[in-house]
Formats: C-alpha cells, sequence, structure tokens
C-alpha cells in the first residue's frame, strides 16, 4: 500500500474527499495530512520497540589511533538494550550513560576488563584504543523508514508511491486517531484501535516465540571494570 493509498483511506474515515494525488497538493488539508503521515511514522519508528526490519549491523575496524567513530548516515537509535562486541573480548563492552564518568575514565588508570563505550558528539567513543586487529560489532535501529518504488530506501515521504517498511496499517490508524484529536473531535475508540494494531504489529514482528530446552548459551554482558588501585591486604 502506498502512502497515496494510506491517505486516501484516511479521508475516506474522517470525511474529506479522496485525494488523486498528495504530495503534489497544495490543498491545506493534504499537506496537513502528509506532515501527520510523517509524524506517525516517526513515532512508530521511535516506539520502545526494536523493529526488525530497521535492524542493522554496523562494524568498526580499529587502526590502534582512532578513539571515536562517526555514526552511520542512517542512524535513529542504538537498540532498547544495545550490547556492543569486540573481537578482543569475550563478552560484552560495558555502555556508559554519563559524560562525567566518562571523564572519569579518561582520567583515572582504571584497568579495562571489557572495554567500554558512550555516544556524545554524534560519535560512538571507545575504551581502549582499538588496535589494527580489532573489530567492533553493533546492531543499531536505522531511520530508513520509507521505501521508494524504486531506488534506495530514505527517511521521508516524498513520492506518493512510497511505501511505509513497517506497519501501514498502523499508519493509517495512527494518522486518524491524530488527525481527530487536533481537531478536537478523537474519542477513546480511535485511540485504542491505533494501540491494539501496533500492539499487533510489535507481537508479530520476530516470528514465532520458541520454547527453549535445556542451558541457554551463555553470556557476559554486564563485565565491568576493575578497581583502578592496587589492594593491600
Amino acid at each position: 500500500m502506498t502512502i497515496l493509498s494510506v491517505v486516501q483511506n484516511v479521508c475516506l474515515a474522517v470525511g474529506l474527499q479522496k485525494p488523486d494525488a498528495v504530495m503534489s497538493s497544495t490543498d491545506r488539508e493534504m499537506l496537513e495530512l502528509v506532515r501527520l503521515a510523517g509524524d506517525v511514522a516517526a513515532d512508530i519508528r521511535d516506539a520502545e520497540f526494536d523493529w526488525q526490519t530497521l535492524q542493522v549491523i554496523k562494524d568498526f575496524n580499529g587502526d590502534g589511533v582512532t578513539a571515536a567513530f562517526d555514526l552511520p548516515s542512517d542512524y535513529a537509535r542504538m537498540k532498547t538494550k544495545a550490547t556492543l562486541w569486540s573481537s578482543r573480548w569475550l563478552w560484552g563492552m560495558e555502555h556508559i550513560t554519563d559524560t562525567d564518568e566518562w571523564l572519569e575514565l579518561l582520567t583515572l588508570p582504571y584497568v579495562a576488563v571489557s572495554g567500554q563505550w558512550i555516544i556524545y558528539g554524534d560519535q560512538l567513543h571507545i575504551l581502549p584504543v582499538l588496535e589494527a586487529a580489532d573489530t567492533l560489532r553493533f546492531i543499531y535501529i536505522s531511520n530508513l523508514i520509507v521505501k521508494p518504488a524504486s531506488g534506495p530506501n530514505k527517511a521521508a515521504f516524498d513520492a506518493d508511491t512510497d511505501t511505509f517498511r513497517l506497519s501501514e496499517r498502523a499508519l493509517e490508524l495512527g494518522m486518524i486517531y491524530r488527525y481527530r484529536d487536533q481537531k478536537g473531535v478523537a474519542s477513546d475508540d480511535d485511540q485504542a484501535a491505533y494501540d491494539h494494531a501496533l500492539y499487533t504489529v510489535m507481537n508479530n514482528d520476530k516470528g514465532s516465540k520458541p520454547v527453549v530446552s535445556g542451558n541457554p548459551r551463555r553470556t557476559f554482558s554486564n563485565v565491568q571494570r576493575a578497581f583502578p588501585f592496587k589492594v593491600t591486604p
């Protein structure tokens, strides 16, 4: 279903005339619906859920010097529970969320047990520096939520033939709810329909949920740095 089809369905639901074109329209209502389509699509992308369609594996290769790497050009966010893996360690690297704590690591003589990472300044920073033989790997959520009729995926709708890479049903119901809400006529049923569609597609997004028997594979994702000073008995 194209974005034109989605907007046409929304128009029928909210009592507007069905358009023949959307992106080229100068009609105020169509301009408003185009903006809503982008807003709702971004809200669905940024829901607290890691859409498998948008997950991308990224590798950074060390050179013994570089301590910060530019984020991918289509980077939207990390996974909800992101783990960075380095070929140097047998466990996931420690995520530092506070820049003051990162400054402490840069200043004090901590001994790295797993390596650390943080994002600031639109870059991924790593401690210790990756050696030339090291590879860093992680999964991020892409912002390329739109599939055009031809060519590479993109971040926003700009043609009537574009399609939404996630749930078009959720996009449609979300637009209906948001349109009626900003007009002051939305009902609880409108929101409930959108929420249910979003929940359903989230529940089905990653396939079946198998029952695992036996001992699961063990990983060491919470290993942290060692105490920086000598301990004397």
